[in-house]
């Protein structure tokens, strides 16, 4: 099934200061952004609440906060301050009214440069954003299979994960796509010293005797904000605290239970690796209580200032800041 036909495409997008009809929110082939990957973004989701008539998006700020980081490292300036992106990231979702859960994502990106040179520092730069519908995958309830990819994990001496840039995708893209071809969910990358780092798109956590253990981003794990709310609800939900240290391949062999940490994923299971069963071959009791406390906390209920609503005041009084509809 392609993917058209599977999820709708949303009325609308936002453009550099403008919601524009999803169509047209295109940027140049020679751009910087598109030609090379030279852009830093953030996935976000929104929650549906169908009582409240409203979407809750997850941690807003803090993503907000991460492409400042991520394109400060690139030196990669922009014209929209955050509360101006804060809003835009509303004005869409408003604009959509897809009333399911959504996935968002905000892209600033480098721009054409003179001669469209794809070296060259420029400033001419802008940002996208789109709010697209997005099912929960069948892999939050019963768990992928995953293998450890031939492909080692890019590190910060080369082109660092801490930079959530699409140039940097190009290596999950390489081990997610054999794993599939390979007949496995998904696949976990190891660092060029032999050590976990994470998934293709989402940070690793392993449990051992009750523990919660995950690379560092000193491993070339992205400094995941899903992965942080686990260490956070861990405390309460489990009672344990998550434990950031190195991770052997064979640890995750004899581990009890493993998942995933992303905002595309959320807390996803993975029942296998390199086809050995992880514990009994099923999604874990530690794994499903935190599964239930994150769910609790997307959807505004135990962290309600994790969420940010879409019809909030703040974002609904008078004509919105940044955006207009066409």
């Amino acid at each position: 099934m392609s993917i058209d036909a599977a999820i709708p495409m949303p009325a609308h997008a936002w453009l550099n200061g403008r919601i524009v009809p999803f169509d047209q929110c295109v940027v140049h082939a020679r751009s910087q952004g598109a030609f090379w990957g030279a852009n830093v973004f953030e996935g976000l989701r929104g929650y549906w609440d169908a009582e409240r008539q409203d979407t809750a998006v997850f941690r807003l700020q803090d993503h907000l906060g991460r492409l400042s980081r991520s394109a400060k490292c690139l030196r990669l300036g922009i014209a929209w301050s955050d509360a101006d992106l804060a809003q835009a990231c509303m004005d869409v979702v408003v604009a959509n009214d897809l009333r399911q859960d959504v996935h968002m994502c905000v892209v600033a990106y480098f721009d054409m440069a003179p001669n469209c040179d794809p070296m060259v520092l420029t400033a001419n730069t802008g940002v996208h954003i789109t709010a697209t519908a997005a099912p929960r995958t069948p892999g939050y309830k019963d768990g992928v299979s995953a293998c450890i990819s031939s492909w080692r994990r890019i590190g910060d001496d080369s082109m660092p994960p801490r930079i959530k840039t699409g140039a940097n995708y190009h290596n999950s893209r390489l081990a997610h796509h054999e794993a599939v071809r390979n007949g496995y969910g998904t696949t976990l990358l190891l660092n060029p010293q032999g050590h976990v780092a994470e998934g293709p798109g989402s940070c690793v956590v392993m449990v051992r005797d009750g523990r919660l253990v995950t690379p560092p981003a000193t491993s070339g794990a992205l400094e995941g904000i899903t992965l942080e709310t686990v260490g956070v609800l861990a405390e309460t939900a489990v009672g344990a605290q998550l434990e950031y240290r190195e991770i052997d391949r064979t640890e995750l062999y004899v581990a009890d239970e493993i998942f995933l940490c992303g905002t595309m994923c959320e807390v996803q299971p993975v029942v296998s690796v390199d086809r050995l069963a992880v514990g009994p071959g099923v999604p874990g009791p530690i794994t499903r209580r935190l599964q239930e406390a994150f769910d609790r906390s997307v959807r505004g209920g135990a962290r309600a200032e994790w969420c940010t609503w879409a019809q909030a005041a703040e974002y609904r009084t008078g004509q919105p800041a940044v955006g207009v509809v066409v």
